[in-house]
């Protein structure tokens, strides 16, 4: 998108116009209406005509500070779920900064990547060390990673209890078994 200068040196008085332009010649229309087309600085024109892309128009960047933004293309790391402050955010998103940037990397995540947070935020999740019921196992299995009796992360929805027997008798207290898996 072109703004063009428009310049009525002919006139013996010197000055210059912008007009929004994406042929490279002032469209007579505009010339006629030239109160509503013609602006005194290149980013006035672009902030009536062109505001969806005001940085592309002006050929500037907004000022950024270490802000993060969602990187879906997956290229920074093996996440597909990860949130960059390196400045280098593609220019669209420029164009919408309060929704793509964000302060702090928790909320770039929280906003972006709701369904992968731990992925996103880098964190590795240790468990709480509490028990709760893994039906396909038919047993109760204690919230951590590693060997049994750990049966990986619970999920937010499992119930959580302070021991195996405690989870067998509230969750499983049709199977005998519980216990002792």
């Amino acid at each position: 998108m072109l703004v063009s200068i428009f310049d009525f040196s002919h006139t013996h008085i010197f000055f210059l116009l912008y007009l929004p332009d994406k042929t490279g010649q002032e469209p007579y229309y505009m010339l006629n209406l030239n109160q509503y087309f013609l602006s005194n600085t290149r980013e006035e024109c672009c902030k009536r005509f062109y505001e969806w892309d005001y940085y592309g128009c002006t050929g500037t960047r907004p000022p950024t500070s270490g802000e993060y933004y969602p990187d879906w293309t997956g290229a920074s790391s093996s996440s597909s779920s990860k949130c960059l402050n390196d400045e280098k955010m593609p220019k669209y998103m420029l164009n919408n900064p309060s929704w793509y940037l964000s302060s702090t990397l928790k909320e770039c995540c929280e906003r972006h990547f709701h369904w992968d947070l731990i992925d996103c935020m880098g964190t590795q999740v240790v468990g709480t060390g509490k028990w709760y019921v893994k039906y396909v196992d038919e047993t109760c299995v204690q919230d951590c990673v590693g060997a049994s009796p750990c049966g990986g992360i619970a999920e937010s929805w499992d119930e959580l209890f302070d021991n195996k027997k405690a989870c067998c008798d509230e969750k499983m207290w049709y199977d005998n078994k519980c216990l002792s898996n």
